[in-house]
């Protein structure tokens, strides 16, 4: 291994490698190249809008979702844990160390792993290994290592290399060529990164320059020594003449000069030679990198202001979210829940049924109407009890008499149905038990003498 690689580890990892997460010497020099000719980094992306939104979009309800710590009883059911049985039950869904919120550890760790494709968390423990505090690690600075038979996550916090059991890091990720380290969106899509921070800037150049392409002069003869001097100087550059400010070319465009008269000297004429953005289809061009860019992070466009296209997810928004909800956010969460369960509880604490979970009902149920529909259906098929109902919509329980489940008494089974004449092979000859006798009234004393 070479001194340089001895120096920085793994963390030195070529620009192009499609699992590299940027890294320090990427950050340094601004990004990986690409045929655009915009150097993009995982910094430099979030500089386009749509990547962004794209990263805000799922963020936000990851770090949205009630996150509360269960316990699964013997029985069946589960109970939330309370702050004396488990000293994180309290924190992990308010506030995970002393400086972050858990919506901040959430949307910053979401963020690393769309961006990096990894987001790491140290887990802070207590004497007896219970998990008691969560802590992001900087994902250009941290990768999981795998050398001499051993697994670990190496880190550099502070100018100093530190290494973590892999117990003690959750690690986010999605898709991964190894199994160890996530690919990076954006080293994956970096040209087409690339193609749309370079059409934001042909367009502010464009607007830069009078909202006028390039082209030359054309000059019916021989430029005179002093046009010369006042549109070049001796290597060639645009120059700007103290003595006629206004002949020269530099100070003739820009946004303070639009819509002014310009001056050519000795009856020169500009003539374009770049392609207008008009016929270039730029408007059109980014409307597809917003496109291109979602396609990567799996967002819907309406959710990114754009309205170029119609959905296919349903009629209405209430569709639209729903599936944007279990197609793109569902994963994740799934993600979060398995390196949580798996590595924030002790052995002891697993097998007692200790874990965690998103509450997704809030994005998942529909409208009002919808909702007391499919409860009133699943409620008449003793499916849900009342108590299970409020608990959905998350009220409050109406004690032991809601944890009944009721039936329509008018039901019967599929066979009495198709054959009134059915009889159940074993048990009473009639269905309905028989009606109870009723008592005759009793009579006043003095009437029955």
């Amino acid at each position: 291994m070479s001194l340089f690689a001895n120096m920085f580890g793994p963390l030195y990892q070529p620009a192009g490698t499609l699992s590299s997460p940027g890294g320090w010497l990427m950050r340094a020099i601004g990004g990986g190249k690409t045929s655009a000719g915009v150097p993009v980094s995982e910094y430099t992306a979030m500089r386009l809008p749509v990547v962004y939104a794209c990263v805000n979009r799922i963020s936000n309800p990851i770090a949205w979702f009630p996150l509360k710590m269960y316990r699964a009883k013997p029985g069946g059911g589960k109970e939330v844990v309370t702050p004396g049985q488990h000293p994180f039950a309290a924190r992990i869904g308010v506030r995970p160390n002393d400086l972050m919120s858990s919506r901040t550890v959430r949307k910053t760790a979401q963020a690393h792993a769309l961006l990096w494709g990894n987001g790491y968390i140290e887990i802070e423990r207590n004497g007896r290994g219970q998990g008691v505090g969560l802590y992001p690690l900087q994902p250009d600075r941290t990768r999981p290592v795998k050398e001499d038979g051993e697994f670990f996550f190496r880190s550099t916090i502070d100018g100093r290399n530190v290494r973590f059991d892999p117990n003690d890091v959750i690690h986010i990720m999605d898709q991964s060529q190894d199994g160890y380290w996530g690919i990076s969106q954006i080293a994956m899509a970096r040209e087409a990164v690339s193609m749309g921070l370079a059409m934001e800037m042909f367009g502010a150049k464009f607007f830069a320059n009078d909202a006028k392409s390039g082209g030359f002069l054309l000059h019916p003869g021989k430029l005179s020594p002093t046009a010369k001097q006042n549109i070049t100087g001796k290597d060639g550059e645009t120059k700007r003449n103290p003595d006629n400010p206004a002949a020269a070319l530099d100070v003739q465009g820009g946004l303070d000069n639009a819509h002014r008269v310009k001056v050519l000297e000795e009856g020169m004429k500009f003539v374009t030679t770049t392609i207008p953005p008009e016929d270039a289809q730029f408007l059109g061009s980014r409307e597809f990198q917003i496109a291109e860019i979602a396609r990567i992070f799996d967002v819907p466009l309406v959710l990114l202001q754009s309205h170029e296209k119609t959905t296919s997810w349903g009629s209405g928004i209430e569709q639209l979210m729903i599936g944007f909800i279990r197609q793109t956010v569902g994963p994740w969460v799934d993600a979060w829940e398995q390196e949580l369960n798996w590595k924030l509880f002790t052995e002891e604490e697993k097998a007692q049924g200790y874990y965690v979970k998103f509450n997704m009902n809030a994005l998942l149920r529909g409208d009002m109407a919808s909702r007391a529909d499919f409860y009133q259906k699943v409620f008449a098929v003793g499916g849900f009890s009342p108590n299970k109902i409020l608990e959905l919509e998350d009220e409050d329980g109406i004690g032991d008499i809601g944890d009944h489940h009721f039936v329509p008494a008018n039901f019967v089974t599929l066979d009495k149905a198709t054959d009134p004449e059915y009889q159940p092979a074993s048990g009473p000859q009639n269905d309905n038990p028989p009606a109870p006798k009723r008592m005759a009234p009793i009579q006043p004393a003095e009437e029955a003498a």
